[in-house]
């Protein structure tokens, strides 16, 4: 048996409250280390936090696809973790494997036929990479970008991202201006995201949504209209942004949220 420390949801916060330490716990739980065939022991390495996350704090989530955390139960997302243990053909102790369904506890018995096996060479060691750009969010923006997007390059292109401060905003900018967008216009909430997002991540601009006219704001940042929408927050920006939208083809707005 091992003792492990796992986060359980203890309560929820409401459809629209905001969520709040005490909605969570943190305990211990005896944990048997005796494998069945097929199954792996793995040790947490890396945790990650997705805004996708607090609708399952909802009893209901709204969608299909994506399952409500149960009360006194471990909750679960993405994560990291090396192989302390092993009955799987295809896995061995010290590999580093991957899930979306990783439970937030310290040590866990899993199938290993659920998880993806990680090598550390692709992400030179830096395994967090695997949760952030070389993971979900990157290929989120990846094939918003490239299979939805339609950049063509010398085309003289303008991109608007709202949402662009965050880790599939960040790099959605990045990858259209590798692509070819001749101007990619960051939306995002304060000065400094503003300021981070041009200075260092190649925006063209930024504006930030708190504060004057984002209409107005917007025009001024793309001076030839809008090409293409890539979308992380839907609602009223959203509209804006779409109401200054240049169609050259039915695919130029697409979301990716």
């Amino acid at each position: 048996m091992l003792t492990v420390q796992r986060v359980v949801l203890s309560s929820r916060p409401g459809e629209n409250g905001h969520p709040s330490p005490d909605n969570f716990r943190a305990e211990e739980k005896s944990l048997s280390t005796e494998l069945k065939q097929g199954e792996i022991l793995t040790r947490t390495l890396y945790l990650s936090v997705d805004p996708y996350m607090r609708c399952r704090m909802n009893e209901d989530t709204g969608v299909d696809y994506v399952l409500p955390w149960r009360l006194e139960e471990c909750i679960d997302g993405g994560g990291v973790g090396v192989v302390e243990a092993s009955k799987n053909a295809q896995l061995a102790i010290g590999d580093i494997v991957t899930s979306f369904n990783w439970r937030w506890q310290t040590h866990d018995v899993i199938d290993g036929n659920c998880v993806q096996k990680v090598d550390p060479r692709m992400v030179d060691g830096h395994l967090s990479y695997v949760l952030g750009a070389v993971g979900m969010p990157g290929l989120t923006a990846l094939l918003g970008v490239r299979e939805k997007g339609h950049v063509i390059r010398g085309a003289g292109q303008t991109m608007v991202i709202s949402g662009a401060s965050g880790a599939c905003g960040s790099l959605a900018g990045q990858i259209s201006r590798l692509d070819g967008c001749e101007r990619v216009v960051g939306i995002c909430g304060s000065d400094e995201k503003c300021q981070i997002l041009v200075s260092q991540l190649g925006f063209t601009a930024a504006v930030n949504y708190k504060k004057g006219d984002i209409s107005a704001a917007l025009k001024d940042s793309c001076p030839n209209g809008v090409d293409v929408y890539f979308d992380n927050v839907g609602g009223p920006i959203s509209d804006t942004v779409i109401s200054q939208l240049f169609r050259t083809q039915p695919s130029d707005v697409f979301v990716a949220v």
